[in-house]
Order: structure tokens, then C-alpha cells, then sequence
């Protein structure tokens, strides 16, 4: 069986006439009543040729996310993947599908009961995190039969957990969307003080509440949107060392720490696949 390595990429978040926008291809938004917990529920389909195998890439995103893997309307593996610093591989084979949710970066503990320090850079078996209900879940998600039958399976489980589920803390929020809106590019310190809090309580609770610092959830927003101009055919990291406001040095190093290869190792990846006829990006 041939593999063919970091085959699935995702793009990182795109705009939208100028206003931030916040979902990979695949994804879709959530119901409106969880948009202040939940921030995208996703599908997957493994399409690659029959007889080859896959490694699917999870890029960090500083989320906390669920996500089933189906195999013909059966669940064959759900997992709890917690905030990472750098990125996360797993293989993949034809004819699977994978669903998931993507929580805002602040509200895991309240949506979830997961503390996400605790599994910061872990993936864990949903049951084992989440408990057998977890399961039952798992088997709903893998039967649903099209998008409005899974729409309706996570309406069902997410409305007893945001209702008892407390509001984000609102000065982690701002700064959470003030990263997200600038690519990780934003003064942290000036942030703070636009929220009104001092840098040593912002980096107690936001540390608590997201499972990074603020200065790794902005490196890992940095090398995000990095990634997704490579995704969309930037080629010069030059530029993408100026977009992150790094030298292209202190870019690479960077980009090499969360991404886990140099931009021009994924330039290269991506060009093969598109010389094969290949995808190189995939939703979750």
C-alpha cells in the first residue's frame, strides 16, 4: 500500500467582504443559540485512491474540538482533541468520514467540563474525557444520513450543555477575537489594556480558560494564517515573514515549530498534490 504523507491540509480562517470569518471549507456555522460557545461544526470525506493511505493534518488552531470518525454508518473512533502548539497527524483511509465541532477557544471547561490545561497539545478518547454518553453520541453522528439529520443530532446534544453553560469571561473574549480578527499579530499588552485588565490577571485567566498563554495562542494564530496564504498560493515567505511581523528567519523557526516542517516543505507538498490532481486541503 503506497502512503502518501500530510496528504489532507487545512486552510486557516479567509475574510469575507473585510470582516473576519472564521470557517474552513467544510465547516459550517453553528445553530445561533450555541454562536457564543460553539464555533463551527464541520464533515470530512476522505476522497484519495482506492489502495492508498493518508495522513490527515489537524493544524493548531488553539480550539478545543470533538470529532467522530465514521466508517459506514458505524463510529470508529470518537476523540476529545485538545488546544495544540504544534500540528497533529493521524492516517486515514478511503471511505471514511469525519465529523466534528470546533468550541470557541474559551469555553471547553463550560461546554465540555474539560479543563483545557489538562489536555493542552493530548488527544483523548471522547468516553474517556467526556464520559459513555460520549458514545451514544458517537453512534447518532456516524448514522446521520445528511446534513440536517447531524444538524439535528448536535442540536440535541449541545442545548442541555449551553444552557447550564456559563458566558465566556468577557476580557479573555476580547482578546481571544482581538488575535483572531489581527492573525496573532496585535500588541497582547495593548489588548489588556483595551479590555481593561492588567497582563498578569489576563495571562492567569486566559491561560485557565483557553489551555495556551496569550503569546502562544498568538503564535499559533501567526503560523494559522501562514498557513492558509500557502494553502491559497502565496509562495514567497517573504511575505508571509511581513504579514507575522517576524524577520524570515524568527518566521521559519517559528513556522517550523507549530507547523512541524518549513514553509517551503508545504509549499512543495501542496504543488505535488495539485501536479497530481490531488487535494491539499481539508476541513478539520
Amino acid at each position: 500500500m503506497r502512503s502518501t504523507p500530510r496528504s489532507t491540509l487545512r486552510p486557516a480562517d479567509v475574510t469575507r467582504d473585510e470582516a473576519p470569518r472564521r470557517y474552513f471549507d467544510g465547516e459550517r456555522p453553528p445553530p445561533e443559540p450555541f454562536a457564543e460557545h460553539v464555533l463551527a461544526l464541520w464533515t470530512f470525506d476522505v476522497d484519495i485512491p482506492e489502495g492508498e493511505s493518508a495522513l490527515h493534518t489537524m493544524w493548531p488552531d488553539g480550539c478545543v474540538s470533538l470529532s467522530i470518525v465514521a466508517n459506514h454508518g458505524a463510529p470508529a473512533a470518537a476523540y476529545v482533541i485538545g488546544p495544540r502548539l504544534r500540528a497533529l497527524r493521524a492516517p486515514m483511509r478511503r471511505g471514511l468520514v469525519v465529523r466534528g465541532m470546533r468550541l470557541w477557544p474559551d469555553t471547553a471547561a463550560s461546554v465540555l467540563g474539560v479543563d483545557p490545561v489538562a489536555i493542552r497539545d493530548l488527544t483523548r478518547p471522547a468516553a474517556e474525557v467526556l464520559g459513555f454518553g460520549a458514545l451514544s453520541l458517537a453512534r447518532a453522528v456516524a448514522r446521520a444520513q445528511d446534513e440536517s439529520e447531524l444538524e439535528s443530532v448536535w442540536e440535541a446534544w449541545l442545548a442541555p450543555r449551553i444552557a447550564a453553560a456559563a458566558l465566556p469571561d468577557p476580557d479573555v473574549r476580547f482578546v481571544v477575537r482581538r488575535l483572531i480578527d489581527c492573525d496573532g499579530t496585535c500588541d497582547i499588552a495593548a489588548a489588556a489594556d483595551e479590555a481593561g485588565i492588567s497582563m498578569r490577571s489576563l495571562d492567569r485567566k486566559f491561560s485557565a480558560a483557553v489551555g495556551l498563554s496569550p503569546k502562544q495562542f498568538a503564535r499559533v494564530r501567526r503560523v494559522r494564517a501562514a498557513i492558509g496564504a500557502i494553502a491559497t498560493g502565496e509562495r514567497a515567505v517573504s511575505t508571509l515573514a511581513r504579514h507575522a511581523e517576524l524577520a524570515p528567519a524568527s518566521f521559519t523557526r517559528e513556522f517550523r515549530s507549530v507547523a512541524g516542517l518549513a514553509p517551503k516543505a508545504l509549499m512543495n507538498e501542496l504543488d505535488q498534490l495539485e501536479h497530481a490532481n490531488r487535494s491539499g486541503i481539508s476541513a478539520s
